[in-house]
């Protein structure tokens, strides 16, 4: 390998000289520290945004039946909906035969795979030669920011399951790079990246940055570094032929109710940046972000104040973007390809700005590297004191976030219990919903809170849960808050008159209100936030069915 003074790297920093060795430490006491913030999750039932079909093992048969039973459902997510998700069906099928539908080892599971993300993450910030701490600050705040950071509170969203496998890529490619045995790093960051692949394919975004990382991990002269790592890393590019090509043979054979990928617009763009600003956890972050640009400004001035006109010389270190080209470069790349792989798409939450605000983690980090590695002043005291009050209050909303995922949780278990125990076999329930959050605004009657409504999601669901807890005798209809069909696939329409009614306020919707008169109204109730908020949900039966609820 390439030696320092041959490559052309700039001789190490103190905390690079501390780094092989304290790179481990920083990456297994940090991980475990970051997870810790999830503890809360432990105590928190199946939920129903996810759960309901997935959690639940498969009776027992032969190990080739199982293996087509998993092929099976990995065929019809893509007919149904269009995602070719292999290698995270693998994860669920194994996770549901291993937990058998108890929720506690699949949240202990969930929280071991947080670790284990964080613990990659943190090895690539070593591996960028990002300051220690910067590295750790930078890597907690992505992992505990609550808009994008609903990966680890549901128990099965392909990001999560993908994302130590995608950072684990990119440390391949600069291990390579930087090895003079590259072949195992290689073949393990191909192997990684198709994994991810098989999870999502928007992970596509991470190969233009891995396959970079691969040809100038060294920092050198990028000629010469093409000459030596070009084919390899070309070879390593050829994993983009698996998700051009699944997305070809989508767009070519496309059918009725799978996703359908429209023309990139400004406006999806736009939705992007503004997802991006909640995912980098800017209203946090924002005065320490400022106060640091600041700093370093203030440092930049005075070291050129201080420094000699005329002398020959200049200090490569003082230019941000010359010490961190690499890292810079890389998070350029995954910032746009993150952003493009979604602009075909009509829709943006928390988790579709990954991997692109990973590419804003890396800017971050290199900040904050600069910010350590200035001279003393009142400025940095201020602002790393900015950063740390605004990471814990980050901390402090994703425990909140927690506790108010696992309140409605409980709720609508509370429900669920409640149906399943008590109503009759001639029961028909009926689930009044809020439409899917893409439908058209005129497509919703009420203007109040969306948090007080129960989705049409959670309803499927819910019928999912019954019916794998032995109430598949239930006959269930998923109705719009209007109290009209809301038409979804997911559950086989029936045709019965309901007379057991799920909402959540205490009213039942007037198509549905005319069938009786003598309604029954059971009400269950879950608080959050130490009892400041609070979820309700209302069970409504027939007085006809009296003789099978409980009074």
């Amino acid at each position: 390998m390439t030696g320092p003074a041959q490559s052309g790297l700039n001789p190490p920093s103190r905390f690079e000289l501390l780094q092989a060795p304290g790179c481990w430490l920083l990456v297994v006491i940090g991980a475990l520290l970051i997870s810790l913030v999830y503890l809360p999750s432990l105590n928190t039932p199946f939920d129903f945004i996810d759960d309901g079909n997935l959690v639940y093992p498969a009776p027992a048969m032969p190990f080739g039946q199982r293996l087509l039973l998993v092929w099976q459902k990995i065929a019809a997510n893509y007919r149904d909906l269009g995602p070719f998700r292999p290698t995270l069906w693998l994860h669920w099928e194994a996770a549901a035969e291993l937990f058998n539908a108890n929720p506690f080892p699949w949240r202990m599971a969930r929280l071991v795979w947080c670790g284990l993300s964080s613990a990659m993450f943190l090895w690539l910030m070593c591996e960028l030669r990002m300051h220690p701490l910067a590295g750790l600050l930078a890597v907690s705040a992505a992992m505990w920011n609550p808009f994008r950071n609903e990966i680890w509170l549901s128990l099965t969203l392909g990001e999560g399951v993908a994302m130590p496998y995608a950072l684990l890529s990119m440390i391949c490619a600069i291990r390579a790079g930087r090895s003079g045995s590259p072949g195992l790093w290689d073949l393990v960051g191909a192997g990684s990246i198709i994994v991810a692949l098989g999870c999502k394919n928007t992970f596509m975004a991470v190969i233009p940055a891995q396959v970079y990382l691969r040809v100038a991990a060294n920092d050198s002269n990028w000629r010469q570094a093409w000459r030596e790592h070009g084919k390899r890393a070309c070879l390593l590019a050829l994993t983009l032929v698996l998700p051009l090509a699944h997305f070809t043979w989508f767009k070519l054979n496309w059918q009725p109710g799978q996703y359908q990928p429209d023309f990139p617009a400004v406006g999806q763009a736009l939705r992007m940046v503004s997802g991006l600003k909640g995912a980098i956890s800017l209203d946090f972050l924002g005065a320490g972000m400022v106060l640091t640009i600041i700093a370093l400004a203030l440092s930049s001035r005075s070291n050129s104040r201080q420094s000699t006109p005329y002398s020959g010389t200049s200090d490569p270190e003082s230019l941000p973007w010359s010490r961190h080209r690499l890292a810079l470069t890389a998070a350029a790349l995954l910032l746009a390809a993150g952003i493009g792989v979604y602009l075909p798409i009509n829709a943006v939450s928390g988790r579709y700005t990954i991997p692109a605000v990973w590419g804003l983690d890396i800017g971050l980090a290199v900040l904050l590297s600069r910010l350590f590695a200035s001279p003393q002043s009142v400025w940095k005291r201020v602002a790393l004191i900015a950063l740390i009050c605004g990471l814990i209050t980050v901390a402090v909303a994703i425990v909140g976030k927690q506790l108010k995922f696992a309140a409605r949780a409980r709720l609508l278990w509370q429900a669920l219990t409640w149906v399943e125990q008590q109503a009759p076999q001639d029961a028909c329930i009926a689930w009044v919903g809020r439409p899917h959050v893409g439908a058209a605004p005129s497509q919703s009657t009420h203007r109040d809170d969306p948090i007080q409504k129960l989705g049409v999601e959670e309803g499927i669901h819910f019928a999912w849960h019954l019916a794998e807890r032995g109430r598949r005798d239930l006959p269930f209809n998923i109705m719009d808050d209007g109290g009209r069909p809301a038409g979804r696939r997911e559950l086989v329409d029936v045709a019965c008159s309901p007379n057991l009614v799920i909402t959540a306020k205490a009213e039942i919707p007037r198509p549905l209100s005319e069938l009786g008169t003598a309604w029954r109204m059971q009400h269950f109730h879950e608080p959050y936030w130490w009892g400041q908020r609070g979820f309700d949900c209302f069970v409504w039966t027939l007085t006809p069915m009296a003789g099978g609820v409980a009074q």
